[in-house]
């Protein structure tokens, strides 16, 4: 009697896990984000706030994303600001400080982890039309949440965990290879205080971090807005804003758009 009571355990157990296929995982995580519709109806996304990392003072924070694949990111560090964008097929970096730096091209990694942030849709969305293959590995523990956490390899052979809330299907969790000037390592996001905008789910709090860093950096998005109107040159070459008023700056865009 107790052999059976404990294999009517395991049974359960196994049940529990993949009662869920991936595919109605996927399906539940999409409306949870707010439907599939209303994910595609986004042509651009323009997120800014506050980011801080592990002994520095927090500064502005600025990301703007346009289909298919463009995004410009600006953080903002004391007087320096970087600046990298990518028009979808190539890529650029620049630290502004006095007027006269140089953009570098971004390394073939780089420009991919920018696509990965570029993609409005996630790699949820049409994942098969994409080439991208999920697995479900198992059920975790993110923090006191119960979620499940789904392996996801892109047509390149990248692989990424999502690990999705077993009861509200949001993303809680995202780990994989992140590239940084040539070097690639192992970093974690963690997604919480999700609000609603256009219909669509935001994370507005995002701690990131490696194992030995967990907590290395966190943003704090003020705004989201959607659909705005952003020009094709914003994701090219950056230039050094110049103090007549040119290219702006994230301190200069937090000013125009409070939050």
């Amino acid at each position: 009697m107790q052999k059976i009571v404990i294999m009517l355990a395991i049974l359960s157990f196994s049940f529990g896990l993949y009662a869920q296929s991936v595919d109605e995982i996927v399906a539940k995580a999409l409306t949870a984000r707010g439907g599939i519709p209303a994910i595609k109806a986004i042509q651009t996304e323009r997120l800014s706030g506050h980011i801080l990392f592990v002994q520095a003072p927090p500064g502005a924070f600025l990301v703007e994303i346009k289909r298919p694949g463009k995004m410009r990111e600006e953080i903002g560090f004391g007087a320096k600001t970087l600046i990298q964008t990518t028009d979808g097929t190539s890529g650029w970096k620049l630290m502004t400080a006095t007027g006269t730096d140089t953009p570098v091209a971004l390394t073939a990694g780089e420009v991919h982890n920018m696509a990965g942030g570029a993609d409005i849709d996630g790699p949820l969305l049409d994942y098969k039309k994409k080439g991208n293959k999920i697995e479900l590995i198992g059920k975790e523990k993110v923090g006191d949440k119960d979620a499940y956490k789904l392996k996801v390899t892109d047509k390149t052979g990248e692989v990424r965990y999502d690990y999705i809330d077993a009861n509200s299907f949001l993303e809680i969790k995202w780990e994989g290879q992140v590239e940084n000037t040539g070097e690639k390592n192992t970093f974690a996001s963690y997604f919480s205080n999700y609000r609603r905008v256009n219909g669509v789910m935001f994370a507005f709090t995002i701690i990131s971090g490696t194992s030995e860093h967990p907590n290395g950096q966190k943003i704090d998005l003020d705004k989201v807005e959607i659909n705005v109107p952003l020009n094709d040159a914003l994701f090219g070459k950056p230039v050094v804003p110049s103090s007549s008023g040119g290219e702006r700056s994230p301190m200069t865009d937090q000013t125009q758009h409070p939050h």
